[in-house]
């Protein structure tokens, strides 16, 4: 009878034990996975917005379709200046702009680019070169990113093929200009669901209990204020 009940109060021990453990670790490898996921989905969502802008600026309009945003990124391409010589000192003290000396080199005229002292005989033509040239979407904006792939933009990562949210919409400014507007976000439960739901309602609640209206989730941009596109981890 002594040995049973020094066996139950052995096991008894270890469960304690574990259960102990589990208390103080189960936070542990919660928050290390939440953090380890969130930056997943924040580099996606980096990424969304890069390209959001890079299409701003090309077409003049942010996009609410991702196959539009992904097709820009896989297709399209960005001009970039390619600059070649400087105005000297004695040229600037002159007056001599740089717009004005591409406006008389664009000329063609070499007896005008000689006249205006634009003209290097070491290298027997115009002193100044400003040249366009059209490079990729994906090498300009995404060179450092060796294994990004443009399909995946729509997609939450940890998300089980669940596709972010995305809008665009006008505001006015308080000084009563429109302004285009873009947000991309996903909810905790999107790529989080999974993980222990105690904690993760308790993530949930922290944030819902914060003052002002916050986001249970990752976003990017803001359809209801102009917040230059920032993310509300930032």
């Amino acid at each position: 009878m002594k040995i049973v009940i020094r066996v139950l109060l052995t096991i008894a021990i270890i469960l304690l034990a574990y259960v102990s453990w589990r208390s103080i670790q189960g936070p542990i490898d919660f928050n290390t996975e939440v953090a380890k996921r969130d930056r997943a989905v924040i580099q996606r969502l980096v990424d969304i917005r890069t390209a959001q802008v890079a299409l701003r600026t090309q077409t003049g309009s942010y996009t609410a379709s991702f196959d539009t945003l992904t097709h820009f990124v896989k297709e399209g391409r960005i001009p970039t200046v390619v600059k070649v010589g400087d105005l000297t000192e004695d040229q600037l003290e002159a007056g001599m702009t740089e717009a004005k000396a591409m406006q008389i080199i664009r000329s063609g005229s070499e007896k005008a680019i000689k006249a205006a002292g634009l003209w290097d005989e070491t290298k027997n033509g115009p002193q100044l070169v400003r040249d366009s040239i059209f490079s990729p979407v994906i090498d300009v904006l995404y060179s450092n990113r060796h294994n990004f792939i443009p399909d995946s933009l729509p997609f939450v990562p940890y998300g089980n093929g669940t596709k972010f949210e995305m809008g665009v919409d006008w505001l006015i400014t308080a000084a009563g200009y429109p302004i285009q507007v873009f947000e991309a976000k996903t909810p905790y439960l999107v790529y989080l669901g999974d993980l222990n739901q105690k904690l993760l309602n308790q993530k949930i609640q922290e944030i819902l209990d914060r003052p002002g209206n916050r986001y249970p989730g990752m976003q990017v941009g803001s359809l209801d204020v102009a917040n230059n596109n920032a993310g509300n981890w930032e």
